[in-house]
């Protein structure tokens, strides 16, 4: 066991599940059904950032005559759609990490920035809610990634401070969250996010499997 860290906090879309993609993939499509094409650079703009501030961002960059909140809401229909009909895919060694995290002791949580209801039902259709005692997600808190927000609240549900728990995340938003929140945060690119400044991270790693090698130094 990794003496100095006691609590592992893992983030859910594009760290555990590959399904970042239906995160952008929502986006896409909310913003077609309003006559507008968003680009891979607008990915990296904002993926990893919470769903509130990436709407109110689109409705005053493109002008758009809509309500706030009306294209989060479409996103979050298609979403809930997708995740209840199509295979969850868990990423390589995700679950091994999550389990081998258990096993030695350490505590463990979810910090996802999704809409709990959606956090929901993945964990259910993954199977991966089993493990989790301490879950937060972005209805938890006024502030979302990249605020720091998120995480405090994590930390506090857990009985941790910053100092001994380490952060698990694949986007560069999702990162400034939890080293804003005085964490270390190993970050895990994927192929969405790696144009996206990952400089603050403590270490990138390829997969969850160097979290595990870490653990076991």
């Amino acid at each position: 066991m990794c003496s100095d860290v006691k609590g592992i906090i893992f983030d859910l879309d594009g760290t555990l599940l590959d399904t970042e993609k239906y995160q952008w993939k929502g986006w896409l499509v909310a913003m077609q059904e309003l006559g507008i094409d968003l680009t891979q650079e607008d990915y990296l703009l904002y993926a990893g950032r919470g769903g509130k501030m990436i709407d109110e961002d689109l409705i005053e960059r493109f002008g758009l005559l809509t309500g706030l909140g009306s294209i989060l809401e479409r996103k979050k229909e298609l979403l809930m759609r997708w995740f209840a009909e199509e295979e969850l895919i868990i990423y390589p060694f995700a679950e091994e990490a999550i389990c081998h995290c258990r096993d030695n002791g350490y505590g463990i949580a979810l910090c996802s920035g999704g809409d709990i209801e959606e956090v929901a039902l993945k964990l259910e259709r993954s199977g991966l809610g089993k493990y989790f005692e301490v879950v937060v997600s972005g209805s938890d808190v006024e502030r979302n990634k990249p605020f720091p927000d998120i995480y405090m609240r994590t930390l506090s549900l857990m009985g941790m401070t910053p100092d001994n728990c380490l952060a698990v995340e694949d986007t560069q938003y999702g990162l400034q969250a939890a080293k804003d929140a005085g964490l270390r945060c190993f970050a895990v690119p994927h192929e969405l996010s790696r144009g996206q400044d990952f400089s603050r991270a403590d270490r990138v790693l390829d997969s969850l499997e160097g979290l595990i090698d870490y653990l076991d130094e």
